[in-house]
């Protein structure tokens, strides 16, 4: 098994889909950071043309490290991003013919797709941690760090859930890139995927008219959103935990089930 790390990371780290979707998802905090700077800057000559003096802080959370380092990943550009990237990563080892060459050596499938799966998850870690860095980075050479609205504790607690969302993302582009086996069906449905899938569950929530229970809150997009709010309730940080591992590991299991029976 440790042979087949080495190979998939040697890979990963050979691959340049790898390096420009990390500089994509660098360039667009960046270019965020600068937008919104701009909308800052003209808002603030606005209100100080009319005698009213703010600052980037104004707003609490809004325009600081601390904003921009919360927000880095729970935006669509990282999950676009992330769905193209391992698109291209997973899809290759099919059109190259490269799993058919593991296979012959006698590893079996769940053994190799369990080692793609850890290794896309390593990418997304680092994926996520760059992105943190440089949304906190950015947000304080254009504004400042900011204050938390909550503990050291609860921040650190909504970052390890955005990661464990992005976990849960992972696994579904895993699976849907093991379903189609080709770059562009797979990169076309996990871009529009998810999206389809919001509309059909906002469609229920309002055919149902139940105001006590809504199924987006269930679902991968709005549990992500929710950890970039200003405060996270526990009730609410314990449904996105819950919900981010469920998905995690039913898509991860179902990817497993579906490559032992593709060919190759």
């Amino acid at each position: 098994m440790g042979q087949l790390f080495r190979f998939e990371f040697r890979k990963l780290f050979r691959q340049k889909s790898f390096y420009i979707c990390g500089c994509v998802l660098i360039g667009l905090i960046l270019l965020t950071a600068v937008t919104l700077n701009m909308i800052y800057s003209l808002s603030q000559g606005n209100m100080e043309a009319g005698g009213v003096t703010v600052s980037a802080s104004d707003d609490g959370f809004l325009y600081t490290g601390i904003y921009m380092l919360v927000g880095a990943v729970s935006s669509s550009n990282f999950t676009i991003v992330l769905a193209v990237f391992l698109s291209l990563f997973v899809c290759s080892d099919y059109t190259n013919g490269t799993l058919k060459n593991i296979i012959a050596r006698g590893y079996s499938r769940t053994r190799i797709y369990a080692v793609k799966c850890m290794v896309s998850l390593a990418a997304t870690t680092f994926y996520t941690i760059v992105c943190w860095l440089t949304g906190f980075l950015a947000g304080t050479a254009f504004w400042e760090i900011g204050s938390l609205s909550g503990t050291t504790g609860d921040l650190v607690i909504t970052l390890l859930l955005q990661l464990l969302g992005n976990f849960a993302y992972t696994s579904l582009f895993f699976l849907i890139a093991v379903l189609f086996k080709k770059t562009g069906g797979s990169i076309a449905v996990g871009i529009i995927g998810p999206l389809v899938l919001s509309m059909i569950i906002s469609l229920a929530d309002t055919l149902t008219h139940k105001k006590s229970f809504d199924f987006a809150d269930y679902w991968l997009d709005n549990c992500m959103y929710q950890t970039a709010a200003d405060s996270m309730a526990s009730d609410m940080m314990i449904r996105c935990f819950i919900c981010f591992l469920v998905y995690a590991v039913l898509f991860y299991v179902i990817s497993i089930f579906v490559g032992k029976r593709n060919e190759v």
